[in-house]
């Protein structure tokens, strides 16, 4: 079918290219173009003001957003204020029970030097209780005036000491004797 078609078209092409369109139809189109070749100032003026109101807008309605996302300015200075001063009380605390820690460990080193099963078994119940510190740390960052995490915080240097007290009278007790112990009494 397209090929009758096309064979018509070729063959009676000459009928329709006969007619031309009137000569002042293309006298107004170039005058046309010749007005419209005319920059209007005033015209680009309010394009520009209103690109610039957009963009304008757009950065005040981001900025907005990222105030909202992130909490009022009055809540992020209570945030500061409050991790101001929480921390330095938890961080006196926190070098307190250190040096207490690494005191009882020092005490114990000469008694265990002998023993390194033993040595094994303090370093993975005190790994243990690392591990829940750091825990402890990560709820406290998240929730900063909490006291219950706090006093998690200190319990945990606590228990820290207690075991290794407690180890140090048990070591003491037995003497020169290498025997692992059973630290399983104490709950983390």
């Amino acid at each position: 079918m397209e090929d009758r078609f096309e064979k018509f078209i070729m063959e009676n092409r000459g009928q329709f290219d006969t007619r031309e369109p009137d000569p002042r139809i293309w006298d107004k189109i170039e005058r046309d173009i010749r007005v419209s070749s005319k920059f209007n100032w005033k015209v680009g003026f309010k394009r520009a003001a209103i690109v610039l109101l957009i963009l304008m807008a757009s950065y005040g309605a981001f900025e907005m957003i990222n105030r909202v996302s992130s909490g009022s300015d009055m809540a992020v200075k209570g945030k500061k204020y409050q991790k101001e001063n929480t921390l330095p009380g938890l961080k006196e605390a926190e070098a307190y029970y250190t040096n207490i820690v690494n005191e009882k460990l020092n005490e114990l080193k000469p008694i265990i030097a002998n023993c390194p099963s033993l040595e094994e078994e303090i370093q993975f119940d005190l790994s243990e209780l690392d591990s829940v510190y750091v825990d402890l740390k990560k709820d406290l960052k998240d929730n900063m005036a909490n006291q219950e995490v706090i006093e998690a915080i200190i319990d945990n240097y606590r228990l820290k000491i207690s075991i290794l007290e407690d180890l140090r009278n048990e070591l003491a007790e037995m003497g020169d004797e290498c025997i692992p112990l059973k630290t399983e009494q104490y709950a983390l």
